[in-house]
């Protein structure tokens, strides 16, 4: 797609395209922690019960985009 893409020793990475003086950031992040023991419902099924949904990682931080 025409990525230029960088990953720092696994602490940070990112991707540029075009180029030019002004740019557009977005800053996010992926877990990537095993699931572990524990859960009520399975953690990446997708369960909803009495109208609420309950799965890992359906309202964490890494939904939540921040662009400047």
């Amino acid at each position: 797609m025409g990525f230029h893409t960088k990953n720092a020793d696994g602490l940070y990475g990112y991707a540029e395209i075009g180029e030019g003086a002004e740019i557009i950031g977005c800053l996010g992040h992926l877990d990537v922690v095993p699931a572990g023991d524990g859960w009520h419902y399975q953690p990446y099924a997708g369960t909803i019960d009495e109208g609420r949904l309950y799965s890992r990682g359906i309202s964490g931080a890494v939904w939540q985009r921040r662009v400047w």
